[in-house]
């Protein structure tokens, strides 16, 4: 039988250096405990999972144990299974920097090559790079001083996950919110969603389309719940879309989450998620796809989405 060693940043010591109060720590946990449910229940592989030592809750046998930040290079010890699977945030560009030690290894890994995550990683880059395959996507940009930026523009952080930072403003205060590393968009009303999909090494699979439901709080966007599942949205479009993502992106493997605005009947690209997304939570509970067996099985499969949801919020 396979082995996997599963490597969740904030719960399995990326944040050996500082305290445990992320807001992504729930999040973290949850992500964590679907994927040990999902090994438990695959004849396929068995897992280990890295464990920060202050997590004593989520001890088990097995957890391997991190204290210090070496424990997570263990060249030794990570070459003892077969597949490594990496869910780290873009920031600081964290994620990219374990992808390439594990190539610069020849470990093998559940996820996208370095050059993929690195142009997934990076707004700015990730816009050109789609733009020039022409694909619909944000306009981004990193000069204030630029005369085509809008009235209403988003900045975020240039290698940002989630929410961790994304402000409205106008293009008058620009200069008060903006800094090194954090980018321009335009602010598109309409409405958002992700699309949750496996990619193999040569097709994919649609799990879910899912509602993101954000809010704006003091002028910051807010992710506040995540309808997993939601019924078909512009399909065949999407199902397109998918398909020029892939041909131009040919290094995308494992779980992906790519996160879309739909306006009328316009799709824009906002970001390609190359790691693990908390989204699989539900796509878990909701159709009952196991990623793990994904690994040995992943032939493309035009879903029939069924028209159960299941609601990730904050407060799960």
């Amino acid at each position: 039988m396979k082995k996997i060693l599963i490597y969740e940043y904030f719960t399995g010591g990326g944040l050996l250096n500082e305290d445990l109060s992320s807001d992504l720590m729930l999040e973290a946990r949850m992500m964590l405990s679907t994927l040990i449910e999902s090994c438990d229940r695959s004849k396929s592989f068995d897992y280990n999972y890295f464990l920060d030592h202050r997590l004593k809750d989520l001890y088990s046998d097995k957890a391997i144990v991190t204290r210090v930040d070496k424990d997570l290079y263990d060249l030794s010890l990570i070459k003892e299974f077969d597949y490594v699977l990496p869910i780290l945030p873009e920031t600081n560009l964290n994620l990219l920097s374990y992808v390439k030690f594990l190539e610069k290894n020849n470990i093998k890994k559940i996820i996208s090559n370095s050059e993929t995550v690195k142009i997934c990683s990076d707004k700015l880059l990730f816009y050109k790079y789609l733009h020039k395959h022409s694909i619909q996507v944000i306009p981004t940009y990193d000069n204030i001083n630029s005369k085509i930026l809008p009235k209403k523009c988003i900045i975020k952080d240039r290698y940002g996950a989630g929410c961790s930072y994304v402000r409205v403003t106008g293009k008058s205060d620009l200069s008060e919110h903006y800094a090194k590393d954090r980018v321009i968009q335009p602010l598109i009303k309409g409405d958002s969603y992700s699309l949750s999909i496996f990619f193999g090494k040569s097709n994919y699979r649609l799990l879910t389309i899912n509602r993101q439901h954000t809010v704006i709080e003091k002028n910051m966007i807010k992710l506040k719940c995540l309808s997993i599942n939601v019924n078909k949205i512009l399909y065949s479009k999407i199902l397109s879309i998918i398909s020029e993502i892939h041909n131009s992106l040919p290094g995308l493997f494992g779980f992906v989450g790519i996160d879309i605005l739909l306006k009328k009947n316009d799709i824009y690209i906002v970001e390609v998620n190359t790691r693990l997304t908390t989204s699989y939570v539900g796509v878990y509970k909701t159709i009952g796809c196991n990623m793990i067996d994904l690994l040995t099985n992943h032939k493309y499969i035009k879903n029939v989405i069924t028209s159960r949801e299941y609601c990730l919020s904050n407060n799960e």
